[in-house]
C-alpha cells in the first residue's frame, strides 16, 4: 500500500501527545523537533490534544492557540504566520491513509487561518491557499462522503483559495472549491462546481451556494497580517451595563 511507508515514519504518539499538551515553551519547541516536527522561529503553540497524526511543519512566526484536536491526521503544514484558533477539531479518518500517501493533510499557506470552533474532516486534503480564512464560528468541513448509488465512499479535497474567506455556520462539501476574493455567506453550504465557468471571484451564498455577484476592491485583500484590529463604533444604541 503507498501509504504504509508514510504511516512507519510518524513520531512516536504517545511522546507526541505528551509533547504539544506542553504549554508554550522553549522545551516544548525543542521536543516538538527532537521527535520528527519541523518548527520555525517563533512559533506559538498552546496545549492542544494531538492524537496518532503524522508530521507536523510550521514555518516562522505559526500560532497554534490552546484546546485544539488534531486526530488522526497524516501531516499539517502551515505556511509563515499562519493561524488556528481555539476549539477547533481536525480529524481524519485512517483508512484512506493506507491506500494513499496524499491523504489525511491540513494545510494553510502563508498568513491563513481558522478562527474558533470548527469541525474539519480531512480525510482527504484541505487546503486554504495564502490569506485565506475560515472565519465566524461551527463551519464544518468535509472530504469524504457516502456514494448511495454505488454503496462506496468517496475521499476528496476541499481549497479555499487566495484570499477567500468563509464566515460562520456554512457547510463546505467534498471538491469544493472557494475562488481567489470571494466571500461565502453565513449558512451556506458549498458543493463542487458543476462546471469551470462558476469559477469566478464574488460572493457565493445559498443552499447549494452559488455566485451572487463580483466584488469591488477590498483593503482586507492587501492586508499584511491574519489579524484584523476592533475599531471604535457607535454605542449609543447599546443599553448601559448595570
Amino acid at each position: 500500500m503507498r501509504g504504509a511507508e508514510n504511516l512507519a515514519r510518524r513520531p512516536n504518539k504517545y511522546l507526541s501527545l505528551v509533547a504539544w499538551l506542553l504549554p508554550m515553551s522553549k522545551f516544548k519547541i525543542w521536543l516538538l523537533r527532537r521527535i520528527g516536527n519541523e518548527i520555525g522561529e517563533n512559533a506559538r503553540l498552546g496545549p492542544v490534544l494531538v492524537i496518532s497524526c503524522g508530521r507536523f511543519m510550521l514555518a516562522d512566526d505559526t500560532v497554534i492557540f490552546p484546546m485544539n484536536l488534531f486526530r488522526n491526521l497524516a501531516a499539517v503544514k502551515m505556511g509563515r504566520g499562519a493561524i488556528i484558533g481555539q476549539l477547533n477539531q481536525f480529524t481524519a479518518a485512517p483508512l484512506y491513509q493506507q491506500v494513499s500517501d496524499r491523504a489525511g493533510f491540513l494545510s494553510l499557506g502563508e498568513q491563513a487561518a481558522f478562527t474558533n470552533r470548527h469541525y474539519v474532516d480531512c480525510s482527504g486534503q484541505v487546503l486554504l491557499r495564502p490569506y485565506a480564512v475560515v472565519g465566524g464560528v461551527k463551519t464544518t468541513v468535509q472530504t469524504h462522503q457516502i456514494d448511495l448509488k454505488h454503496n462506496r465512499i468517496g475521499v476528496g479535497k476541499v481549497v479555499i483559495d487566495e484570499n477567500a474567506i468563509t464566515v460562520t455556520h456554512c457547510v463546505i462539501l467534498m471538491d469544493a472549491y472557494l475562488p481567489p476574493r470571494s466571500v461565502l455567506a453565513a449558512h451556506s453550504l458549498l458543493m463542487k462546481f458543476r462546471d469551470d465557468h462558476e469559477h469566478k471571484s464574488g460572493l457565493y451564498a445559498g443552499s447549494p451556494a452559488r455566485f451572487v455577484h463580483e466584488f469591488d476592491h477590498f483593503i482586507w485583500w492587501n492586508r499584511e497580517t491574519w489579524q484584523t484590529t476592533a475599531t471604535e463604533f457607535d454605542d449609543s444604541t447599546f443599553d448601559p451595563i448595570p
